[in-house]
């Protein structure tokens, strides 16, 4: 069985340059670790979670982040964290052991956003994960990127860290 102890890191697998993993890293104890596809895939240790960047499509005859959080990641880590808004998650999400689905509006995943919006400087939208929700507010900077925090919130709520808390420290 996978270790589970803060100790073990959660690995955030994608391209890199996102702000994903250090989101995470205000929502969750323990390390955070960021992995090209390519050092995912020779990556050696035990994952408490393995959170798929997948919301930005990969470079040409690459490997892909779903992929070698698929055959690489997913058997040694406690769940994986996968986007349910593109292809390869979906399919990521169907064959592999203990998945939370993220996306913006599909509703048979774990967490989705609802009534997603800019105001001025803010990006704003309603989480939605086990019958509960909760509103987040997060500074929308140059580029707004909801899917970094989604796949963050995700991450942390895969772990066990309630939805009202992960949003409050998102939101600060």
């Amino acid at each position: 069985m996978p270790e589970r102890s803060a100790k073990a890191p959660v690995a955030v697998v994608g391209r890199g340059g996102t702000i994903t993993a250090a989101l995470l890293r205000t929502l969750v104890p323990g390390p955070v670790v960021e992995l090209t596809p390519c050092q995912a895939a020779f990556y050696e240790g035990r994952c408490r979670a393995v959170v798929v960047e997948n919301f930005e499509p990969p470079p040409e005859r690459t490997l892909s982040g779903c992929a070698a959080a698929r055959w690489a990641l997913a058997p040694r880590s406690g769940v994986t964290v996968v986007g349910l808004d593109d292809p390869e998650g979906r399919r990521l999400a169907a064959s592999s052991g203990a998945v939370y689905g993220y996306s913006d509006g599909r509703p048979q995943a774990d967490l989705t956003a609802k009534n997603v919006r800019l105001r001025g400087e803010r990006l704003e939208f309603v989480a939605l994960a086990g019958g509960e929700l909760a509103r987040v507010r997060v500074s929308a900077g140059p580029r707004p990127r909801l899917y970094d925090h989604l796949a963050a919130l995700a991450g942390a709520l895969a772990l066990g860290v309630p939805l009202g808390e992960a949003a409050r420290r998102l939101s600060g």
